[in-house]
Formats: C-alpha cells, structure tokens, sequence
C-alpha cells in the first residue's frame, strides 16, 4: 500500500461506496484520544438514508489474509453491492474490494478508507489500487466540524471530502460528514444531492 498519509471506488455507486463504508463512532468527540469502536466493526450495525439505501454489516469472514468485514448497500430492501473490509489492529480501515452482480472486484493493493484514529480537521490522507485494468486513487482531507440536522438527529460532524481520480481520466468528489461512533450522516454527491441518516440499528 502507498498512502501518502493514511481512500475508494471507481464504479458508479461509489458516490456512495467510499464512504459507504460507515466506519463509525461517538457524538462525544475527544479528539485527542480516540475511544474505544471510534470506527465501529460490529456485525448487525445498519444504516438507512432518505434515497432508500441500507447499509449493514455482517461477519468477519475468516481469508488467508485475516478477518474481513463485508458491508452491503441494498436499495429499497434489494442488495445491489458488497464492500470487503478489514478493521485493523492500529484502529485504520482498508477496502479489499467490491462484489457486484455477481462479480468480485479485488483492489491490489488495498484501499486505506480510514486511517488510524481519531480524525481532526487538518488531516489528509491518500492511496492508490488497481481494480479491472484501472489505476484507482482516492484522496480525503478533513475540511473541519461542522453542525448538521438530519432526521436521525442533530450531529457535530466531521466534513471529509473524498476526490477519485481514475487512470481513464475520471474524478468524483463526494463529501462526507461523518460522526465517530455513529457513522455518515450525511453525503453530499458532486451534482450537490444530499443524502441523509433516517435511522442507525441498533
């Protein structure tokens, strides 16, 4: 892996998928020491948003090369795509690959979709993969904390912005606001849509 600091995905619900992986935690944020699950990986947690997407987690699943997560986006109850994830022992996340349709999309090497914990504005991070014949890198800074409403509740939310750039001449900016503990509560996609939380279980 290259990050340039401590990442995500050049299919086209990779609007959501980069951040689609709800790496999550507490509205009680201490920045300086990162508590405990600040990038949840508990099987069972789910996530709904108001454009009828669920997010939820399952595993681990044992591989040759450790325990992965496996993140599923579903749409109006219907599961659309799989995302392979590992939580590692420093407290970062990495991207294995996606699953879709059938079909499993390996990321060599893997994508840093978070870095070791906790997060400030300020922060920035990179890496890059190759996926399908495709150079893939994803870049994140953390812009700053900012207050948001969402129908799930008020928050004091990280702002991410993740920008994709692809070998094929490709590049997506999403925006995140993310809430240690919790997860994203709210995207914001390139054509300016914003996505919010309606409901986290448990």
């Amino acid at each position: 892996m290259q990050p340039a600091r401590r990442a995500l995905n050049p299919l086209r619900r990779a609007r959501l998928l980069p951040a689609l992986v709800p790496l999550l935690a507490s509205l009680g944020l201490a920045f300086a020491q990162a508590p405990s699950g600040y990038y949840p990986a508990t099987a069972g947690l789910a996530w709904t948003y108001d454009n009828g997407e669920t997010q939820s987690l399952s595993g681990p699943i044992e591989t040759e090369t450790g325990p992965r997560m496996r993140l599923t986006h579903a749409f109006d109850g219907v599961p659309v795509s799989e995302e392979i994830l590992s939580f590692e022992p420093d407290g970062s996340v990495l991207h294995h690959g996606t699953a879709a349709g059938g079909t499993v999309m390996p990321y060599d090497p893997p994508l840093l979709v978070y870095p070791a914990p906790p997060l400030e504005p300020g922060d920035t991070w990179q890496s890059s993969t190759r996926v399908g014949g495709v150079d893939v890198t994803l870049a994140t800074d953390v812009l700053g904390l900012l207050g948001v409403a969402t129908p799930a509740g008020r928050f004091n939310a990280l702002h991410l912005r993740q920008t994709t750039l692809t070998s094929t001449g490709g590049r997506t900016i999403l925006d995140l606001f993310y809430v240690p503990t919790v997860g994203i509560v709210r995207f914001v996609t390139q054509d300016g849509t914003t996505i919010d939380l309606i409901e986290r279980i448990p």
